[in-house]
């Protein structure tokens, strides 16, 4: 098997896993009453403070549309939708008045950790279904997948 052929069998296999993680992990357990819905927030709207939550610094709209993968123009009303129920701030630039750095609240950094908890909690309640074989073999898989990822740029 060649390089390419290995590599595309790897990718066609990663892409298998995404959506995998996200519907088998992203629900609660057979027999389990759901979590009530904590916010009105979209799926976008969590991924644009998930990535401010990143950025200790701030950012500015353009390099977060990129950051994201949307355009400025699509950003900009959901960041003012945002910045209306206090989940991001607006800070200008003393030197440049035109350039807006895009940086999380305090309920904005709670919002994003609230729901890493619940994911965490009903990731703990998922894998705690398993035995303890599959359970030594998901944490060397896991361990094994950031050590290659963090390798890539």
């Amino acid at each position: 098997m060649g390089l390419t052929s290995k590599t595309d069998k790897i990718a066609e296999s990663f892409i298998r896993l995404l959506p995998l993680i996200y519907n088998k992990m992203n629900k609660p357990v057979a027999n389990h009453k759901a979590a009530p819905k904590t916010s009105d927030l979209t799926h976008l709207q969590f991924h644009i403070l998930e990535e401010l939550f990143h950025t200790k610094e701030g950012i500015s709209m353009t390099q977060l549309a990129q950051n994201i993968n949307i355009s400025k123009q699509q950003l900009t009303p959901l960041i003012a939708k945002l910045a209306e129920n206090n989940y991001v701030e607006k800070a200008k630039n003393d030197r440049d008045r035109r350039f807006v750095k895009l940086m999380l609240t305090e309920k904005g950094k709670e919002t994003v950790k609230k729901r890493w908890e619940d994911f965490y909690y009903l990731f703990c309640e998922k894998i705690g279904q398993l035995d303890e074989e599959d359970l030594i073999d998901f944490d060397y898989a896991i361990h094994k997948i950031i050590r290659i990822l963090e390798k890539l740029d």
